[in-house]
């Protein structure tokens, strides 16, 4: 952080390191909204569905470029991600007429579905075989084991595996940046 943005920070109370997660975040989020992940991957389209492809793209992001953010001692920006996705969904569970009292306890609980789903990803993306690792995976988190055609999570688990590897060759420019690269997948 620079003498300046310091400055500002202590001025305003805003991170500029902030900045760059929200950007990461909300482009995640877009990538998650895809009409595609829906209707040809059949994730189902409601409140766990949704919750479930915006994890997906979340760890698909942090395991991606981890080493990168490691190696340029950018390690917190995956913290600040996370950050920023539990107060989102504090958020949702609100608008959605949760109660105060509940709230926490959701949160809760949807943080370490997010750590558990994260360790199960990444176990499968360097398994021998990630491709069929990942449907595993997949199928038992996102689909909760409900009876999809197998080219349905097959075919979730490639695009997932593509996503992966755009996120592990994008520079630190990039991700400072706030852009993780075009539309899906």
């Amino acid at each position: 952080m620079t003498f300046l943005q310091t400055l500002k920070h202590k001025i305003t109370g805003k991170d500029p390191g902030l900045d760059t997660a929200f950007l990461l975040y909300n482009a995640l989020v877009e990538k998650a909204r895809s009409p595609a992940l829906f209707n040809e991957h059949n994730i189902p389209d409601t409140i766990d569905g949704r919750f479930d492809a915006i994890v997906l793209h979340l760890a698909l992001f942090l395991i991606g470029t981890q080493k990168t953010l490691e190696a340029a001692g950018q390690g917190r920006l995956g913290r600040d991600l996370i950050g920023i996705f539990l107060k989102d969904m504090d958020r949702n569970l609100r608008e959605i007429g949760v109660g105060d009292l509940g709230v926490g306890k959701q949160v809760k609980k949807m943080a370490s579905g997010l750590y558990g789903r994260l360790q199960g990803y990444e176990a499968a993306l360097g398994a021998q075989n990630p491709e069929r690792a990942l449907a595993k995976a997949l199928n038992r988190n996102l689909y909760r084991g409900a009876k999809i055609p197998k080219g349905k999570a097959r075919g979730l688990s490639r695009h997932s595996l593509m996503v992966f590897e755009r996120m592990k060759k994008l520079t630190l420019d990039n991700i400072l940046a706030g852009t993780i690269g075009g539309s899906a997948p």
